[in-house]
């Protein structure tokens, strides 16, 4: 009877505690080459960056429930936090601050992240969160194309991929101020998740980048628009996608973006 009880009232916590989140999942490159202090370093760069940067774009950075994980973490949003701030202004800030970080850093002891976003439902488990979306946003995170964008761009502090759902809700339906064509599409496939995804670097851009061998020479970071070329918000660096077609390189598949 008494465990009957206690199941009852765990059932109806979780029954409450279900919703629907907006999920960033962060990664720092190169954490594990790095020895013990150089590591303790990545780690306090990352939790001040991530903090001061979600201050700076209002969000409300205390309310995250985030799960460490050294090198990187896992945080679940509230529902009300805005997917276009975090598009437009926190990983624009995120980016700007990173490159502040890293200015008179040695290469080897640079803070460069790739931050994925999603939003799914979650639900609270006995050791972190449960559901789809916690999965999708983890997997994006790893992704061979925005670990080959750090390869091609090594002086880019942040590389983002979207979801796609996050894409086509909040970046084609044209609620950010960075425009759809900017972002670069790429098919991801990590363990059993298989999905497009959309790729840009703050500051770079990814037009000439090649994801299937290496560094582009001479790429540069992307100049900002002119005055009034941009009909909502504020100038962004520019991003377009020239590709046509399908070029394929293990699991990266570059397609045609219908964006553009």
């Amino acid at each position: 009877m008494i465990c009957a009880e206690m199941m009852k009232r765990e059932n109806e916590m979780t029954r409450r505690a279900v919703g629907r989140h907006p999920l960033l999942s962060a990664d720092a490159r190169g954490y594990s080459e790095g020895n013990g202090r150089r590591q303790l370093a990545y780690q306090q760069g990352l939790v001040d960056l991530m903090a001061s940067s979600a201050k700076s774009a209002g969000l409300r950075r205390q309310d995250w429930d985030c799960q460490k994980a050294g090198d990187g973490e896992l945080a679940i949003l509230p529902p009300d936090e805005p997917e276009n701030v975090l598009i437009d202004d926190f990983c624009r800030i995120l980016a700007e601050n990173i490159a502040d970080y890293n200015e008179d850093r040695v290469a080897g002891a640079r803070l460069r992240l790739r931050l994925a976003i999603h939003n799914g439902v979650v639900e609270p488990g006995a050791n972190g969160y449960a559901g789809a979306g916690v999965v999708v946003v983890s997997r994006l995170v790893n992704a061979d194309a925005a670990r080959a964008v750090q390869d091609a761009l090594p002086e880019a502090g942040l590389v983002v991929i979207l979801s796609n759902r996050v894409f086509l809700d909040t970046v084609a339906s044209g609620h950010t101020a960075i425009r759809a064509h900017r972002f670069r599409k790429v098919a991801v496939q990590v363990k059993e998740y298989r999905d497009e995804a959309w790729l840009h670097a703050p500051g770079f851009d990814l037009r000439d980048v090649d994801l299937t061998g290496g560094p582009v020479p001479g790429a540069q970071p992307a100049p900002d628009p002119p005055p009034g070329n941009e009909s909502a918000g504020p100038a962004r660096p520019s991003m377009t996608n020239n590709f046509h077609g399908e070029v394929t390189a293990g699991v990266i598949g570059i397609q045609e973006n219908h964006y553009g």
